[in-house]
């Protein structure tokens, strides 16, 4: 008999045994009866009589008293509420105690595939009995069950054996003892349950038939604890349990079940938070409903409402449900039909891309390519930018732009109305992932004017910027959550937006018959192939989760496991995305999805290790990269928490608070007839590197770095120029930095990248025609690695001196 056995195989578990058993030995928590929450802990929130730490402490004193005076460590819930309310009367403990069963009986259900194998063993005439090592007694684990899993479960069971009442554990002979009592030989039994030295190998060693239920892979185990470890960090409820994970039931049962990377991503991560969501959306749509009367219409929003309603039709599709293509083009196109949002709208997007902000005022291809034509430098786009002003002030342009805004916001209805065909007094329940809601700002009044309808936005996760005043709800928002942490998770939204959508080009406009007109799609089909597979998982964990393996009698708190468990879900994979999860989206690009062509790449690890070489935790804190975490994943758990912790608590820090070490180095500015010497501060980054900046100031001035004057050796990593505004965070404009080319003055390169500074004043020249051209103040950076300070052995750089003299001796031996 393997030792071994999956979840989604139990209900066969008496197939394994040997044959002429005549009793079923089952553990029970983790095996017959689950948690909501991560951990048994979890459940001390809920109580009022003692803090989760006091329940804490009070189980572990009461057990050093129990192993110091009577030799055993097994204590019941009277011996340790003893320990935990040492002064209050016995009226107190006992209510207490009644308050913990009480909270245990709402956090635990039965795992459906154990009660399956609990009906097999009764049908073939086997006897069912529960063997625990557990701090309540008999009767509380079997009324525990009873109330939990109701009574057609604890009818299947013939005993209860607990190791409070029996003095001694599973590992010390409590199933030898069950097995006296019910009269039965070690070889007539088989034991099962997920503690392996105790429900395994303890059982093997009295010659019973052992299974081990493995309750998660690795894998699945260390991601279900991150979660745990992000609704932390996030914050959670005071008053009521914690850690709710409501979806680990359906995972350890149906995730063994899926080999293919895409599609497990799908299934374990993206799964119980589009499941979570559409719980929501029904509850939600029952409730418009319910307050406003007339029909309510599901609009899916694509393109980021694909998946979203993928899952709603695998759940059971409501009446009433269409998918619409709305854009943020097409919508802020239709909203342009008045002065005040043709002004608002140039005043706020004033600084795009002048031939972007020209589409965006429905300039057609010929007016762009008059008035904005191709502009390629900065010169050239900063004038192309102030002529398109020029233009769009002209009263006759603005009179073209809203004649054509009215004719798209006709388009868009019709649109509207030949999905739905909504009536007065129905409600048009806007679906999309958010997080702002910018289409539904702009259509809100246009809807609700041309139909007579209320306008609903519900979202995944919404974080408004602009306190609008329209209906809308997020499953994650403002009610449940602060604003830093929703801005900490509006950061990385662009992986969910990616993974969500469809195989579509964007919506830029419609014909006069409402049907969109899209632009070519520029995602890769190998893309489309891995989102698909992706998508496939989500839908098959909706689909299990309709009917979970889960037995309960009540689920009182289900609307905010969800909310809970889709939020740490969700967080989890943005800050802390695995290594198998990135092998997935490793080629994946993003469509901006403002009208341009523009795609970027969704995380890019070799512009993050340069990024934090060049700036250190600075990088982080002003980076605006797709998915940052993800290009951080290689990097040490401290550094990722620190990303964490600076997105979610939006804590401020300066680049001085990030970087305590540091040291000046003589610097030389050189011009065409001119030289002046001072000294700059060469400051810590990351991982040994260090970074020292030297502003160039006026124009045709370049710098000399002198390393020899406190360094014998260094690895120099890169010699840039950027403007002095990047220093904000990230690169400026999302322009990486200019590579210059350096003369160098007594320093030699002893291998690739290391280099000897052979005197004092060894020093390394950017000069003057080196310096690209801007029109913007610039700077010199120049990222190294400190490996021995000149004339001290005992500096910190010491112990790197070796390691450089080696790197020379190898590279003289290969020539």
């Amino acid at each position: 008999m393997t030792e071994t056995i999956l979840p989604h195989e139990l209900a066969q578990a008496l197939d394994r045994a040997p044959a002429g058993i005549k009793l079923l030995s089952l553990d029970c928590f983790d095996t017959l009866l689950w948690r909501d929450c991560h951990a048994p802990t979890d459940v001390f929130a809920a109580f009022d009589a003692a803090l989760p730490g006091q329940r804490i402490v009070g189980e572990t004193n009461a057990r050093k008293a129990q192993q110091t005076l009577r030799r055993s460590s097994e204590v019941g819930l009277d011996a340790i509420y003893a320990q935990v309310l040492p002064n209050a009367s016995a009226a107190h403990r006992k209510h207490a105690i009644a308050e913990e069963l009480a909270a245990e009986a709402r956090a635990c259900f039965a795992f459906g595939p154990a009660v399956d194998l609990m009906r097999a063993a009764k049908a073939r005439g086997l006897s069912v009995i529960i063997v625990s090592d557990t701090y309540l007694d008999a009767v509380q684990l079997e009324q525990l069950i009873r109330s939990a899993a109701g009574d057609a479960v604890a009818d299947l069971i013939d005993r209860v054996f607990a190791s409070s009442q029996a003095g001694i554990s599973k590992g010390q002979g409590l199933l030898s003892k069950a097995l006296k009592v019910m009269k039965c030989r070690p070889h007539e039994a088989l034991h099962l349950g997920d503690n392996k030295a105790a429900d395994y190998d303890a059982s093997r060693a009295l010659g019973v038939p052992a299974l081990h239920l493995l309750q998660f892979s690795d894998a699945a185990r260390g991601r279900l604890r991150f979660e745990r470890a992000f609704a932390q960090i996030i914050g959670e409820q005071r008053d009521d349990m914690r850690g709710l994970q409501p979806h680990r039931a359906i995972l350890s049962r149906d995730e063994p079940l899926c080999d293919d990377p895409a599609e497990a991503l799908g299934l374990s991560v993206l799964g119980p938070v589009f499941a979570g969501f559409d719980r929501w959306l029904r509850s939600e749509a029952e409730m418009l409903r319910v307050k406003q009367g007339g029909t309510v219409h599901w609009l899916f929003m694509l393109r980021d409402g694909y998946l979203p309603k993928r899952v709603h039709e695998a759940g059971g599709a409501c009446p009433n449900t269409a998918s619409v293509e709305i854009s943020r083009f097409t919508a802020t196109a239709a909203s342009l039909s008045s002065r005040e949002a043709y002004d608002g709208h140039i005043a706020l997007e004033h600084g795009l891309n002048p031939a972007t902000l020209a589409r965006q005022m429905l300039m057609d291809d010929a007016e762009i390519e008059r008035i904005v034509g191709t502009p390629h430098s900065a010169a050239d786009k900063s004038a192309a930018s102030a002529k398109l002003i020029t233009e769009l002030r002209k009263g006759q342009r603005q009179k073209i732009t809203l004649r054509r805004a009215r004719g798209f916001a006709d388009r868009l209805t019709e649109h509207v109305r030949q999905a739905v065909d909504p009536q007065p007094g129905d409600t048009l329940m806007l679906v999309d992932l958010g997080y702002n809601g910018s289409a539904q700002n702009r259509i809100d009044a246009l809807l609700q004017e041309t139909f007579g309808v209320q306008v609903a936005g519900r979202y995944l996760l919404l974080r408004e910027m602009q306190a609008t005043g329209l209906d809308k709800r997020g499953l994650i928002d403002a009610r449940h959550f602060d604003p830093e942490c929703l801005e900490a998770l509006c950061g990385n939204v662009a992986v969910i937006e990616q993974l969500a959508t469809c195989d579509l080009g964007s919506v830029v406009d419609y014909t006069d018959q409402g049907a969109p007109i899209r632009k070519d799609s520029a995602v890769k089909g190998k893309q489309s192939d891995i989102r698909e597979a992706v998508q496939r998982g989500v839908v098959s964990f909706t689909k299990a989760a309709a009917v979970p393996p889960i037995i309960r009698d009540n689920f009182a708190h289900e609307a905010r496991a969800w909310r809970d468990g889709v939020a740490a879900a969700l967080g989890r994979f943005m800050y802390l995305p695995a290594a198998e999860e990135l092998d997935v989206l490793a080629r994946f690009e993003h469509d901006i999805n403002l009208g341009s062509e523009r795609m970027v790449s969704l995380f890019d690890p070799d512009h993050a290790r340069e990024g934090m070489r060049r700036r250190g935790l600075f990088y982080m804190k002003g980076s605006s990269r797709m998915f940052l975490p993800a290009e951080l994943a290689q990097e040490d758990m401290s550094t990722r928490l620190s990303l964490i912790a600076q997105k979610r608590f939006g804590l401020g820090l300066s680049y001085t608070d990030h970087t305590r070490s540091a040291f000046e180095l003589p610097v030389f500015y050189v011009s065409s007839n001119d030289t002046a010497q001072t000294t700059v501060e060469a400051r810590a980054t990351h991982d040994g590197y260090f970074a020292a900046r030297i502003p160039l100031g006026s124009k045709g001035f370049g710098a000399a770095l002198q390393f020899g004057g406190v360094l014998e050796w260094i690895e120099l990593v890169s010699i840039t120029c950027s403007p002095v505004s990047g220093l904000k965070g990230g690169f400026a404009n999302d322009a990486p930095p200019v590579p210059v080319t350096a003369q160098f003055d007594g320093v030699e390169e002893r291998a690739p990248g290391l280099f000897e500074c052979l005197s004092e004043t060894s020093l390394v020249l950017v000069p003057p025609d080196a310096v690209p051209a801007c029109d913007e103040p610039q700077m010199l950076e120049f990222v190294f690695r400190p490996l021995r300070k000149r004339g001290d052995s005992a500096t910190p750089f010491a112990a790197r001196a070796a390691t450089a003299r080696a790197a020379i001796t190898a590279s003289e031996k290969a020539a």
